[in-house]
Parts: structure tokens; C-alpha cells; sequence
């Protein structure tokens, strides 16, 4: 989530596997748990965090 705090674009799932410490399939699962609590927003194949949580973690 922080990765995408950051972003100001959305970014796709490549970029953050490569940005990221974790494996494929972990990092699929993790954006789908986000996703299904409406933690992260996903537009076809690219995530983006909602800009009420963006500068939450960003303050952090």
C-alpha cells in the first residue's frame, strides 16, 4: 500500500511486483484482499489506492 501511496498514477500488477520483496502469487492475493474491502481501487489492469487513504498513509 505504501508503493501505491506514492504513485500518483495508477500502477499495473508488473510494476509492482518489481518494486516489491514478495512473490507473484502472494502479491495477487494481497491485491485481491485490498480489493474486496475496498482498499485499493483496480481500472482494468491497473491499482490505485482511494486519495483519502493515500494521504492517511502518506502522514504516516
Amino acid at each position: 500500500m505504501s508503493l501505491l501511496a506514492t504513485e500518483n498514477q495508477p500502477v499495473n500488477f508488473a510494476k509492482l511486483l518489481q518494486n516489491g520483496q514478495i512473490s507473484s502469487s502472494d502479491l495477487l492475493n494481497a491485491l485481491q484482499f485490498l480489493s474486496r474491502r475496498c482498499l485499493i481501487e483496480k481500472e482494468a489492469s491497473f491499482y490505485t489506492l482511494p486519495p483519502v487513504l493515500k494521504q492517511y498513509i502518506k502522514g504516516l
